[in-house]
């Protein structure tokens, strides 16, 4: 009875006075079945081992604003209201600490504890940053997150990483990476998938985190540890919706329930899309505790798969196969999602009427949300992955769900395998792999492309649903005078009568040497997405307004010059005038330009000659392992005028801050990843502070032309330093 008043009536209020009530009331279960002692030895066994012995028990909790507790009211940062809080308190009173949860270091004006009650506490350890994505997790296990001892790390990272369209694949990486240092350490892990957001207007903009969810379920599978779905336990706000209505009245119904998750008292002039508010932090803490104490997944009314052919004209047509598993006829509605920010589907909403054990089938055409390549259709999806990532809502009169699928595309596609590419002089070679979604032979033949050279036709076979590793040379000799190019990039393949492209663009910066000068190039012109076959020049034309930069070293510092030429500085008392972020990856030799974390160096300074202000290098600044507290007040930074229309801000880096750096100024061999990223403020139209693309300049872009990003913080985006005076014609390029 209650659970149809659930799924046709949801009403926000019950919803939560039930949640609030289940809370207080609960009584402890302790001692546990052999099933549960089982499930918790094999997923948190250390957890375990102190709970059964009510020890203290040590949380720290790596993440987003999510996991900080962003709310838009009087709760905005207090931890212990969010799902960490929550969870905390559940497992508190199973296991009997009568002193509930402490918050270590909590966010100014912001309690220790929500009850004064004494006894045995579970310490909750907030290491989450608003604004941070999956890499940011490999700065903390390499600095800071182990420093407490702590017995349980929970990761949860996704909401950025979506918004920015980093790549599935540095997003596996950098959860890998996590969970590896956490394992190493003897500390259990709880993955939490991204919670929904809805930052795209109609039912399936839901669907951005969903690809990122799928892939924290997969690395959690893959080294056993637990997973926690906060988009699937939310989804179930929606509620149900009875049979009859038109498919896409119903979702949107269901959609617009679901929308109050991030609704806060009083309402806000703009609308939150992102925040889930303190009522949804209860369920997702419920369901981590859940998931931690229920062995095995819940059981769900549905199956779904869905398999993907690309056919042309950037069309994916998808078959999804909707099962009924449930023991009676279930009647309701299907809702597609947009898969991220990739593929949007053209017809999402239908309905179903199954029996049970009966199978149902939905052709369902997905397009691509970015413009087509000039080349034809396309199917790119993620630069390191090959899978479809499909989300839906399956709603019938009970509940509503979000259901994932997850399934190669078919008849075939491409990983590129190769995405940084150094000391290029005379020719560059990439590698990729075809990948075969279908059950038989794939044969057909290829070419692939960089600019206007293309290779001849080559044919190919990879077996049924196999890998096929493949690699082709091309001439790399950009004219002489450029500091940076992009070039679009392509593999085509012909099977039969059909035909399908592969686009990705190659960004390529040529290395510094130590006393060059190069121009940067204006954010508004190099950075933007969709520009293509771009070039710019090492050195700024005659009267050419611009900024100039040079790196110089000696035995005891880096010297960073930027010489900025017919640019205003504007004078704005309470405001910077200019913002300048220098990266400087300084790991061991054979780990720069690799996978990893690096922060920014940030110099900031008013319009006047004088000192500029160096904000603290935070933790890993120079590289993950970087673990020290270092003071800003050993880099100096200092802005003067050389003439009339010229500036130089000119910063100064003690190489003993690199102290991991095994190069030597003056080696053929040491290299330093670096960026800079300059941005000068100006004044809008209505008066207020603006950073304007073409008043922003930097050195490499590492943006790429189909919505793929690489974060600043990732080294494999910066550009290459050589620790030499003599001019270097290398480069470092990075396929996007």
């Amino acid at each position: 009875m209650m659970r149809n008043v659930f799924g046709l009536v949801l009403l926000w209020g019950l919803l939560a006075s039930q949640v609030v009530a289940q809370e207080e009331s609960e009584t402890v279960s302790y001692p546990l079945s052999l099933e549960q002692r089982e499930h918790l030895k094999t997923y948190l066994p250390r957890t375990f081992y102190k709970l059964e012995a009510q020890r203290p028990l040590h949380i720290v909790a790596l993440g987003d604003s999510v996991t900080w507790m962003y709310t838009r009211n009087e709760d905005n940062g207090n931890w212990l209201l969010s799902y960490l809080g929550v969870f905390g308190s559940q497992v508190a009173r199973q296991f009997f600490y009568p002193g509930g949860v402490r918050a270590l270091n909590p966010e100014d004006g912001m309690p220790e504890k929500l009850k004064g009650h004494l006894g045995r506490e579970i310490y909750l350890e907030n290491l989450a940053i608003p604004g941070r994505c999956a890499l940011d997790a490999v700065q903390r296990v390499t600095s800071d997150a182990f420093v407490n001892d702590p017995d349980l790390v929970v990761i949860e990272y996704g909401i950025n990483d979506a918004s920015r369209s980093h790549s599935l694949e540095s997003y596996r990486k950098a959860l890998q990476a996590s969970v590896n240092l956490c394992r190493e350490r003897g500390v259990d892990v709880i993955l939490a998938a991204p919670s929904i957001t809805k930052m795209s207007p109609g039912p399936t903009g839901w669907g951005m985190t969903r690809p990122y969810a799928t892939v924290v379920r997969e690395v959690a599978e893959l080294n056993k540890v637990l997973f926690v779905d906060f988009g699937s336990a939310l989804a179930g706000l929606g509620g149900g919706i009875p049979a009859g209505v038109e498919p896409e009245a119903g979702i949107l119904t269901m959609s617009d329930r679901l929308a109050r998750i991030f609704e806060f008292e009083p309402l806000p002039d703009s609308p939150e899309v992102v925040h889930p508010n303190e009522e949804a932090h209860k369920i997702m803490g419920r369901e981590m505790f859940e998931r931690m104490m229920i062995p095995g997944l819940p059981e769900e009314d549905f199956e779904i798969r869905a398999q993907g052919v690309f056919e042309k004209n950037d069309r994916i047509e998808v078959e999804v196969i909707l099962k009924n598993v449930s023991d009676q006829k279930r009647e309701g509605y299907l809702g597609a999602l947009a898969m991220g920010r990739t593929l949007q589907p053209a017809e999402p909403y239908h309905s179903f009427s199954l029996e049970a054990g009966a199978a149902t089938q939905f052709s369902i055409v997905y397009e691509r949300a970015f413009d087509a390549s000039s080349r034809g259709g396309h199917a790119a999806t993620s630069i390191g992955d090959p899978s479809l990532r499909l989300s839906f809502f399956v709603v019938d009169e009970e509940r509503s769900r979000l259901m994932d699928a997850v399934g190669r595309l078919q008849p075939i596609s491409v990983v590129w395998t190769r995405q940084r590419f150094e000391a290029l002089s005379k020719e560059v070679q990439f590698e990729w792999k075809f990948v075969n979604g279908l059950r038989e032979t794939a044969r057909g033949e290829y070419r692939i492309g960089m600019g206007d050279a293309v290779s001849n036709w080559v044919p190919f076979t990879v077996d049924p649903l196999g890998v096929k590793k493949f690699q082709a040379t091309f001439p790399f000799s950009p004219p002489p005078g450029l500091a940076r190019f992009k070039e679009g990039v392509f593999v085509e393949v012909r099977m039969g009568e059909r035909g399908f492209v592969f686009p990705r663009d190659l960004e390529a910066v040529r290395d510094v040497a130590l006393g060059q000068r190069v121009a940067l190039s204006p954010y508004s012109e190099f950075g933007r997405r969709e520009n293509r076959h771009l070039s710019a020049p090492l050195e700024l034309e005659p009267g050419a307004s611009g900024v100039v930069m040079k790196v110089d070293a000696d035995d005891r510092f880096l010297y960073f010059s930027f010489d900025f030429e017919d640019l205003a500085f504007s004078d704005l008392p309470e405001n910077d005038s200019l913002v300048a972020d220098i990266s400087i990856d300084a790991r061991p030799l054979e780990q720069i330009g690799k996978f990893g974390f690096v922060d920014k160096i940030r110099v900031t300074t008013g319009a006047g000659d004088g000192p500029a202000e160096v904000s603290r290098p935070q933790l890993g600044a120079f590289g993950n392992g970087y673990d020290m507290v270092l003071l800003a007040e050993g880099i100096s930074a200092q802005l003067t005028t050389r003439r009339a229309g010229a500036r130089r801000l000119e910063v100064r880096v003690p190489l003993a801050y690199l102290y991991l750096y095994d190069g030597a100024v003056g080696s053929q061999d040491a290299v330093l990843g670096f960026n800079a990223n300059l941005s000068l403020a100006g004044l809008d139209a209505e008066g207020n502070v603006t950073f304007s693309p073409d008043r922003r300049f930097i050195h490499a872009a590492a943006v790429g032309g189909e919505g793929q990003a690489i974060y600043h913080r990732d080294p494999r985006g910066l550009g290459l330093l050589r620790l030499v005076t003599t001019p270097v014609a290398t480069w470092t390029a990075h396929l996007y």
